[in-house]
């Protein structure tokens, strides 16, 4: 995307628009570890790394009449680290490009300007019409998440024809979506159709999502079913959500033949006072007992879905690179067990939160899991660890906000008994992790 393009965002559009509104945020972050790597022996240890990373998120809507309406969203240095493009210039002498470490500072181009998602709308009698490329959202968000908190790094996106219309608290939505588009002439496109129907009101909701998706040149077929609910009763807030996936197939990977049976939940529960939030969450993702058969059991939250600092959030265990290069940036995650999301866990997540102040917050959470199922589970299910972390938010003033977190990680068996044919053994060490937000949202 170019910056011209950015600058027709800005502007209002044609006499026709009668109004444009924005929704978006910046974030800048900073990030500590030491060390991902969760060893002090290993050859190819880590130790202590940091970085610093942008994110702005501009996302406008322009309201044309009341029955049309347009959406975007662009992505400005989404995630790019600070310094990451430095300006250069060319030298007179030697033809060479050479990077400038002066005040001419960091590049000027539009690589940083990211096109993610347009769409329209239109408003008729019996419901609303989208059509074209929007967030996906439903229900606590561990299947569907779109992705548009400050804290969020991914966000689900869909290329979609979609009907949605509600009477009273109930509410029905039809969407097709190309998910894959492969060779234009052949029957090798990934699609699928949803149907979700629900109600809610202010206190209480329950929803059916159903999504059937389907690729006829792999013989691949998936339903995927998804209850949510939640409720507040006075100072009582509870969510639940369940998704169950079956299907098979051909993959695009090569496996052929494969079947699948997966499982996932969610209940969050919390009590809150003026000033106290008690609050737990517990959770399963199905895994699988023999990863080399045909069969998948493995389910997997959503990436948005955060539950920790550095378990399930960070790559584990990230080693040094042999030979640090512009594409790995100096890291190794060829031993890495797990990244981001949850999958194949049982899991428990107790938190008090607690306003020190009107605008402090502090949050202390515990999180535990273990695997749901494994290669060999008869001497128990190898526990991942434990994470203790604390975080303060400081809301100043409207629309700004600082989040400044901290947590240690006590490795299980998962990490302490894991031996790699090529990069050793040794990943028994606690890791602690930092990161500090400052977010502008408006």
């Amino acid at each position: 995307m170019t910056a011209s393009l950015l600058a027709l965002l800005l502007q209002s559009g044609s006499a026709s628009a009668t109004e444009l509104t924005w929704d978006g945020f910046y974030r800048g972050r900073a990030l500590a570890y030491d060390s991902l790597s969760l060893s002090s022996t290993n050859a190819s240890t880590e130790g202590f790394s940091g970085s610093f990373d942008h994110r702005m998120s501009l996302r406008p809507a322009w309201l044309l009449s009341e029955h049309a309406s347009l959406h975007a969203q662009v992505d400005l240095f989404p995630f790019q680290l600070w310094g990451a493009e430095p300006a250069t210039y060319v030298d007179p002498v030697t033809g060479e490009e050479t990077a400038i470490a002066t005040a001419d500072g960091t590049a000027t181009s539009g690589a940083g300007l990211v096109a993610t998602r347009a769409w329209a709308e239109a408003y008729t009698p019996i419901g609303r019409f989208a059509l074209g490329r929007m967030p996906m959202q439903w229900g606590a968000g561990i299947l569907w998440n779109d992705g548009n908190d400050p804290e969020d790094e991914y966000g689900d996106t869909a290329d979609r024809l979609m009907f949605s219309t509600r009477v009273g608290p109930v509410f029905v939505f039809g969407a097709y979506d190309v998910q894959f588009e492969g060779d234009v002439g052949f029957e090798d496109d990934m699609q699928s159709a949803s149907l979700g129907i629900g109600y809610r009101s202010e206190t209480a909701g329950v929803g059916l999502l159903n999504n059937y998706r389907y690729q006829t040149s792999k013989q691949y077929k998936a339903y995927t079913g998804d209850i949510w609910a939640f409720t507040e009763l006075g100072p009582v807030r509870a969510e639940l959500e369940v998704v169950g996936v079956v299907g098979g197939g051909d993959l695009e990977t090569g496996a052929t033949g494969v079947d699948i049976l997966a499982f996932g939940g969610m209940l969050n529960a919390a009590y809150s006072t003026d000033k106290l939030t008690l609050g737990i969450e517990g959770g399963f993702a199905t895994g699988d007992a023999d990863p080399a058969d045909s069969s998948i059991r493995t389910f997997s939250f959503d990436r948005d879905h955060n539950v920790a600092l550095v378990l399930f959030e960070e790559t584990l265990p990230t080693l040094q690179a042999a030979v640090p290069n512009d594409s790995n940036q100096g890291r190794n995650t060829d031993a890495a067990l797990l990244g981001d999301g949850l999958s194949n866990v049982l899991y428990l997540r107790p938190a008090v939160k607690y306003h020190l102040l009107p605008e402090v917050e502090a949050e202390l959470s515990w999180f535990t899991g273990t695997m749901a199922a494994g290669p060999d589970t008869t001497d128990g299910r190898k526990g991942y660890g434990n994470e203790i972390d604390l975080s303060l938010r400081y809301d100043p003033h409207p629309h700004v906000w600082v989040k400044g977190s901290a947590g240690i990680l006590l490795p299980g068996k998962y990490f302490t008994e894991y031996e790699d044919p090529d990069l050793g053994r040794g990943f028994e060490k606690a890791s602690w992790g930092a990161r500090l937000i400052g977010t502008v949202e408006f």
